[in-house]
């Protein structure tokens, strides 16, 4: 785990007349992931932060307003953090700083008079001049909140049909039963010749016995 403390202390910027007393006095502004990596500054000379909704434009009627009417957006904001200390340390903030920038753990931001949770370092940008000391670094830091939600996830146990009662012997002459969907195609057959010639002598004895029977009264 790293960790980006820089142990210099800076109250008042010019840093010569701080005392030891001054110096031994803990990080007020820390930007710290969940991992537990920091980076700590001793003063702040500018912060704003943003905490806006979004509600309806048009009509609505009267007494309907609810929750989903009030969007709530993620708050987000901008301060400029100063700490002093050698090449090294400020080099080593900077580092920390890019670390949390590129990472993508939630950040919590320390303060004094107020903590933010679950934010991302959107960007950031620094300086150093000579008229306040190359020794100090100032740092405009862009915090954003990340608003995270849990789907919701429901489970559904689907019962298989009951099968169909069984077709009873009286069931099965009534006419109801009977299905008229088409079952599909059916193949057709051609008979041979010899079973057509077949067929129609059966046919003949068949007729011929017929008038016998009506012109002599055959039984």
């Amino acid at each position: 785990m790293m960790d980006f403390n820089i142990p210099v202390i800076v109250d008042n910027f010019g840093g010569a007349g701080n005392t030891a007393e001054e110096k031994s006095q803990p990080p007020q502004y820390i930007l710290k992931d969940e991992d537990g990596n920091q980076v700590a500054f001793y003063a702040m000379m500018e912060m704003g932060m943003t905490s806006s909704s979004q509600l309806p434009s048009e009509p609505i009627e009267k007494g309907s307003f609810a929750n989903y009417n009030r969007i709530i957006d993620p708050y987000e904001g901008t301060c400029r953090l100063a700490l002093e200390g050698t090449e090294s340390e400020i080099q080593q903030a900077l580092d920390g700083l890019e670390e949390l920038r590129k990472g993508l753990k939630k950040i919590e931001f320390i303060m004094p008079f107020a903590n933010y949770e679950n934010l991302m370092l959107e960007s950031y940008d620094y300086r150093r001049d000579s008229h306040s000391g190359f020794n100090l670094l100032q740092v405009d830091v862009r915090l954003k909140e990340i608003r995270e939600v849990e789907s919701a996830r429901t489970t559904t146990s689907v019962e298989e049909p009951p099968p169909p009662p069984p077709v009873t012997e009286e069931a099965s002459a009534d006419a109801s039963c009977v299905s008229n969907e088409d079952g599909g195609q059916y193949q057709t057959y051609s008979p041979t010749d010899a079973e057509t010639e077949t067929a129609n002598t059966e046919s003949n004895k068949t007729m011929a016995k017929t008038i016998y029977d009506q012109v002599f009264g055959g039984g």
